[in-house]
């Protein structure tokens, strides 16, 4: 079968989403394309369950799109690691599982820019369509009011955490920081535990949610290890894709619609390789053009983060040694008995929201702590000690996606344009100084003893500065480069129902059509795009509100 209704490009948070969703008609023909491979397979299968197994998955470009970003002068041109996962569940499946949907003006924003049915009351119900937060150790009292919840994806907390997690927790409250059970609720200010997506102890990818439940529908083909070279097209018109599979050339038709949900890196390259973007680079590239969009690669953002890494004496953190290796042994026991322990953990088990200046609107910061040096993406704890990350959640600067080459095998140029405006190095500094006020409190100092990094002996504006600018990386949740807006902005690519503009029976549904990113981790509202566009092909103009749901829109 190569003829379909839809053409799904991309099996991560909002790809099986829409699998799932355009599916459960039987009479709509989809396919969904993914360039990596299936999860279901062991032993892939068991490193995509098990929650701490992105140690294991991060460091293989089999399973990941080996990005880099290319810094300017502000970072001394440094290239960051920045891997992206390739398989079914996407970033799903070798994150770290933390679920936050971000701050309810991030949306707001969003539809002020010219994005009407983007408010947060708008987003809310398609957020709670999907989540099953019945299974929460401790039901949230700003949640209390939401049904009970019987969507895919659960979201809890685990049996179990660090004692390092509460350490911390107890550490801000004595630091003035307030308690927080639920970054989802009323306000986002505040320390707490984070909620994760996770079942039985199990990582919960939108893969495993959504998508092996319905693998065996009819009208349902999923194709992995498949690259999607370029669009197809009629004139203005998307009419399929085509693609590499073994070797082997193949076109794909679609008589509705192509939605692309490739993530921010990968769906403008998509487009550009396609024919629309900015014309005067495609020409560059030897690209044909079809249509002129200049959007398209361009306001990306993503959070820009640094660390404090503290020495942990007492060996309670994670890591490979030899003072853990009786643990180590106890734990597939453990997992496997009570679905506890050090498997169930997702190294980022605590965190918070705060605000640089008392004056923002909202936090522009989130600390999270890791309870395992995890010092890069691609490595897993071998000594022991603490991380606590500091992101900054509204950068100043926007950067770019660039094509590379008109070989769609080779990866684009990825310019974040990092702390380009020295705003976002005094954001970071003023974050690093309450990390340091954290983890300076007695709750917490008997765990964290030494700071590694940056090290006691850097304290004045100089020295932070240079050592945010040496050691600046991302929280790796690109976002932006296919910004949704009205036609009247000459840099939106998308429409607010998620047309590509100029376009026929093209949408884009992935983090690449932020306006401007959310406040937290992006797995959320990716997922929660998936289901807006899914709502708008089913439903077109009609969207759900929140009195169809059921759900009070001040929560």
């Amino acid at each position: 079968m190569n003829g379909f209704d839809y053409i799904i490009i991309g099996a991560g948070a909002a790809g099986c989403v829409l699998a799932n969703r355009l599916s459960a008609n039987p009479s709509a023909r989809v396919a969904l394309i993914e360039a990596g491979a299936k999860d279901h397979r062991f032993p892939l299968s068991l490193k995509c369950a098990l929650p701490i197994g992105n140690g294991l998955l991060l460091p293989r470009e089999q399973h990941n799109w080996p990005h880099s970003l290319t810094g300017g002068s502000a970072i001394n041109h440094r290239l960051i690691a920045s891997p992206h996962g390739r398989l079914l569940g996407g970033c799903t499946s070798v994150s770290s599982t933390v679920y936050v949907r971000g701050n309810r003006i991030d949306y707001d924003e969003w539809a002020a820019l010219g994005n009407p049915g983007w408010t947060f009351a708008d987003v809310l119900p398609f957020f709670v369509r999907h989540e099953n937060r019945s299974s929460l150790n401790l039901k949230p009292a700003s949640n209390a009011d939401l049904p009970a919840g019987s969507g895919e994806l659960n979201v809890n907390r685990p049996l179990q955490n660090n004692v390092l997690a509460h350490a911390f927790i107890a550490a801000a409250l004595e630091a003035g920081y307030p308690l927080n059970d639920d970054f989802n609720g009323e306000r986002q200010d505040g320390f707490g535990l984070y909620e994760l997506n996770q079942r039985g102890g199990m990582r919960l990818s939108s893969s495993r949610a959504f998508l092996h439940p319905i693998m065996r529908r009819p009208n349902l083909k999923v194709f992995t290890d498949t690259m999607v070279e370029r669009l197809t097209m009629r004139g203005t018109r998307v009419s399929g894709v085509s693609i590499i599979n073994d070797r082997n050339r193949e076109q794909l038709s679609a008589s509705a619609e192509v939605i692309v949900c490739a993530g921010a890196l990968n769906s403008p390259q998509l487009l550009m390789l396609s024919g629309i973007g900015r014309q005067s680079s495609l020409q560059h590239h030897e690209v044909r053009p079809v249509h002129d969009l200049p959007g398209v690669g361009e306001n990306l953002q993503d959070h820009p983060r640094i660390s404090v890494a503290m020495t942990n004496p007492g060996a309670e953190s994670y890591a490979l040694s030899w003072r853990t290796a009786p643990r180590v042994l106890l734990s597939p026991l453990r997992y496997v008995m009570k679905g506890e322990g050090m498997l169930t953990s997702n190294l980022a088990e605590a965190g918070g929201f705060v605000r640089s200046r008392p004056e923002l609107d909202r936090p522009d910061l989130q600390l999270t702590l890791l309870v395992g040096m995890k010092e890069q993406p691609r490595t897993f704890p071998r000594r022991h000690g603490v991380l606590v990350q500091i992101a900054a959640l509204r950068p100043s600067t926007r950067g770019s996606v660039e094509l590379r080459s008109a070989d769609p095998l080779m990866l684009p140029l990825v310019k974040p344009q990092l702390l380009e405006d020295s705003a976002d190095v005094m954001t970071l500094a003023n974050g690093l100084r309450h990390a340091r006020q954290i983890l300076s409190m007695p709750s917490i100092c008997t765990y964290a003893v030494n700071e590694l990094s940056p090290g006691r002996g850097l304290e004045s504006d100089q020295q932070l500065d240079t050592f945010i600018r040496k050691n600046v990386t991302t929280a790796q949740h690109p976002a932006g480069t296919c910004k949704m807006g009205p036609a009247s902005d000459p840099m939106a690519v998308v429409d607010a129902q998620l047309r590509v503009h100029g376009i026929e029976g093209l949408r884009v549904a992935d983090a690449s059509i932020m306006p401007n990113i959310v406040s937290g981790n992006t797995g959320a509202a990716v997922m929660m795009i998936g289901e807006r566009a899914a709502d708008f092909i089913l439903n077109g103009t009609r969207s759900s509100s929140v009195d169809d749901l059921k759900v009070p829109a001040t929560v």
